[in-house]
């Protein structure tokens, strides 16, 4: 199991999916964007929760290696879904906010001179 420190607090979930998130946040920060990823956790009482990831180029996360004595939290469709998004595979990931075109937009701004 890893546990994932982020944000002041800390979640444990499988290895592979700690070895995913890691990666496509590397993705995700090179690429000067940021995405959601929700992932299963290991509750300290053995049950499975979730945990939601705003990850992008600030985010700080932290990976180390932990013994449980719970069983592994295996989510294959999961890493493999982050593993084709880490490598530009998956055409749903966020495009950087400079490439977002506002030309939609017009505003005028010619009335508040006077005020200037």
């Amino acid at each position: 199991m890893e546990r994932i420190h982020y944000a002041g607090s800390s979640f444990v979930t499988g290895d592979l999916i700690a070895r995913a998130l890691i990666d496509y946040a590397h993705f995700l920060t090179a690429h000067n964007t940021s995405a959601s990823v929700d992932i299963p956790i290991r509750r300290p009482d053995g049950t499975v929760g979730r945990a939601n990831f705003l990850l992008g180029p600030t985010s700080q996360l932290v990976s180390e290696s932990e013994g449980s004595r719970f069983s592994e939290l295996v989510d294959n469709e999961l890493v493999e879904l982050l593993h084709d998004r880490s490598i530009g595979m998956h055409d749903s990931h966020p495009r950087p906010v400079n490439e977002l075109s506002f030309n939609a937009f017009s505003f005028d701004y010619s009335d508040l001179a006077e005020y200037a």
